[in-house]
């Protein structure tokens, strides 16, 4: 993905220098100071485009190991939950049990 980038961003300043070019040709007023800028504003834009994509896929990276992560703690906490409640449920079955009996008495 990167090399494709790169290849586009090399695509977008040689048509902003070749544009630029142009079109001071056309007044006979081209002024190398303007194709440079140019050239460097595109540059920098292409590269702040490389920059942001870079970091989302970080990003993106980060989220799914964190994902993953709650995923892993849910199914803990979920083992542990289901724990403590089949020991207070046995515990609530016995004591009805004792009242059970203790009617039937």
């Amino acid at each position: 993905m990167l090399k494709e980038d790169i290849a586009l961003t090399a695509i977008m300043v040689f048509s902003a220098v070749m544009l630029t070019y142009k079109w001071l040709s056309l007044y006979d007023r081209v002024d190398m100071a303007v194709i440079f800028f140019a050239f460097l504003l595109t540059l920098s834009l292409g590269a702040l485009i490389i920059s942001i994509e870079l970091r989302m896929q970080k990003v993106m990276e980060e989220f799914e190991s964190t994902k993953r992560t709650i995923a892993l703690n849910a199914d803990d906490l979920e083992d542990r939950i289901e724990a403590k409640l089949n020991a207070y449920l046995g515990y609530l079955e016995e004591k009805i049990e004792r009242i059970e009996k203790r009617i039937y008495r």
